[in-house]
């Protein structure tokens, strides 16, 4: 009974219960019964010497199940969510403790982004992540090394353009060209900058001096002391008559400036280009070659002097002596420094010597000055190969030339402007062509052999005489022409090739710009620049064709175009410029 106080009575089972199934295993007479709200087991109840007592009946309500059971199914949630929020909150804590290391070593890499090098990421961890963190420190002081040197390496390079600009500013812009002689010179440099120099200039008494040098060492170290010496030089030239004593005082000066162990060579000499004679003193300086036309032979003048601060004290002045020589109608003299004649061969076992020297003087002599530099000079870069020089390179040349030449025979006239005007004729010596001529008396440019590398014409218009007076327009249409001209030999005839050039000359006549010549001088394979017809460029068809502009440019600007190809000199193209042959700007483009 449910109620105790039924205790005794007959129990009776509702009518309402029905057998039900069990996955329990059953004893015999065990009976599960229910309805929707009861739940009742039955049981036998035996005596123990055997026969029933009875039967036990074990009610519950299916409410009191449900409620017990759903009591459960919370209390077991609870506990699931307790232990889920407490893993989760582990499972937080351990991998904000694992990735609190990558979050420093990120932002470590984003400082070093940004260019700070100085802050090191520090992370105590003995796992890979703190040897990571090592690494990276050792990454941005090996960077920082690196930028500082990086940085260093431009500041030098910086000084080094600045000493190259220096140094080329020491050396002449130009030949000297000064009655019946011609000096000219040429330099090379091993490093950037070079300790090598030459110079001419005019002294006080109408002599001119002629000096070449070579400083032991080469980069900056020697640009230094050839600054210096060239300065001194240019100071004390004019104090003295004599080579040797001049020298003397240039070591006096030079002497507590120099390391030990540094030392110059030089040669000085003092020319006189009314006799031709020439006094010169050599301070452990290679020897001078003198080339005699007449007899086709050279002559070697070799002195003791040794070079300055070689040996302390005053000992230059004792093995010093002014030498003469005299350097008659077409004789050359020429001086060098030890990087020609001691440039070595390919196998770097022997050296080109003072005799292939004198080889390259003896074929090149009867050309002129500048024929016998460039001889020497392509001569030692082909003994030597494609490998750079391994000493500075320094050539100087004084040659005594003839009379100016005949004029070369126009072949390729233009017509004459609207309102013409004859043509200027010079009337040069005719022993010699008009190519020596223009390397004995002309002022020289050279051009490399691709368009884009024609931009020095400008300059050198407003550097040359006679050419540079000209008015700002007159001035602006010979440049064109020039331009024009230039351009044909560097794409027809040269092909464009940039390792290769060729030389304009401007050789004047009086004061008149009229009176001079233009000489193009080039090596290219000859073309034919035009019959010199005037192109109309109001035709449809010439404008499609967009050809001619420049040769009308040409035509249009210079008279006495004449072009003369393979010649024993190479293609010779000759021009004159009248400024007066030029319309009046009202007239332009009419």
């Amino acid at each position: 009974h449910a109620d105790p106080r039924s205790i005794g009575e007959t129990f009776e089972l509702s009518g309402s219960l029905d057998v039900m199934t069990t996955d329990v295993v059953l004893g015999p007479g065990e009976v599960v019964l229910g309805d929707e709200s009861l739940l009742v087991a039955s049981s036998p109840v035996n005596r123990r010497s055997g026969g029933q007592v009875g039967t036990a009946y074990v009610a519950l309500h299916r409410d009191h199940i449900e409620a017990t059971l759903a009591d459960a199914r919370q209390k077991q949630l609870i506990f699931v969510a307790g232990v889920l929020f407490a893993g989760s909150l582990l499972a937080f804590l351990l991998v904000s403790l694992l990735l609190r290391p990558v979050g420093l070593l990120r932002a470590g890499l984003e400082r070093i982004g940004r260019g700070d090098l100085d802050t090191p990421v520090v992370l105590k961890d003995r796992t890979e992540l703190g040897l990571l963190a090592e690494t990276m420190n050792d990454m941005s002081a090996a960077l920082k090394v690196a930028q500082e040197e990086h940085a260093e390496k431009e500041r030098l390079a910086r000084e080094v353009e600045l000493a190259r600009e220096i140094q080329s500013s020491l050396l002449p812009a130009a030949h000297l060209r000064t009655g019946a002689c011609l000096i000219d010179g040429a330099h090379r440099a091993a490093a950037e900058v070079g300790g090598d120099i030459w110079d001419v200039f005019p002294l006080t008494d109408g002599r001119i001096g002629v000096a070449i040098a070579d400083v032991s060492g080469k980069g900056l170290a020697g640009c230094l002391v050839t600054s210096m010496l060239a300065a001194l030089l240019r100071a004390f030239r004019d104090t003295e008559t004599s080579p040797s004593a001049l020298l003397v005082k240039l070591e006096s000066h030079l002497g507590q400036s120099l390391r030990p162990g540094t030392f110059i060579t030089m040669f000085y000499g003092i020319l006189d280009t009314a006799t031709g004679e020439m006094v010169f003193a050599s301070a452990g300086h290679s020897p001078l070659l003198v080339w005699r036309t007449a007899e086709r032979k050279a002559e070697w003048f070799r002195t003791s002097g040794i070079p300055l601060g070689a040996v302390r004290g005053g000992a230059l002045a004792t093995t010093l002596r002014d030498d003469t020589v005299t350097l008659g109608q077409g004789d050359l003299a020429v001086q060098f420094t030890d990087g020609i004649n001691e440039a070595f061969d390919i196998t770097g076992e022997e050296q080109f010597g003072f005799e292939r020297v004198e080889e390259c003087v003896a074929q090149q002599a009867s050309r002129g000055v500048r024929p016998v530099i460039d001889a020497i000079n392509s001569a030692v870069k082909i003994w030597a190969g494609d490998q750079p020089p391994l000493d500075d390179e320094t050539l100087l040349a004084v040659g005594m030339v003839d009379a100016p030449v005949a004029a070369v025979k126009p072949v390729t006239e233009a017509p004459p402007a609207a309102t013409p005007q004859p043509a200027p004729t010079p009337q040069p010596a005719p022993d010699k062509s008009i190519v020596e001529h223009a390397r004995d008396h002309g002022h020289r440019l050279r051009l490399p052999g691709h368009v884009d590398g024609l931009t020095n014409i400008p300059r050198w218009i407003t550097e040359t005489p006679v050419i540079r007076d000209l008015a700002p327009r007159n001035g602006a249409i010979l440049e064109s022409a020039l331009y024009e001209v230039a351009a044909n030999i560097a794409e027809h005839g040269l092909g464009n090739d940039p390792t290769q050039s060729f030389d304009l000359y401007w050789i004047p006549r009086g004061d008149h710009v009229r009176d001079g010549l233009f000489v193009f001088v080039d090596l290219g394979t000859p073309f034919d620049p035009g019959t010199g017809e005037r192109v109309d460029f109001n035709e449809q068809a010439v404008r499609r064709r967009g050809r001619g502009l420049g040769l009308e440019i040409i035509f249009s600007a210079m008279c006495g175009v004449s072009y003369h190809p393979q010649t024993t000199d190479g293609n010779v193209t000759t021009m004159q410029f009248d400024p007066d042959k030029i319309p009046d700007e009202e007239g332009v483009g009419s």
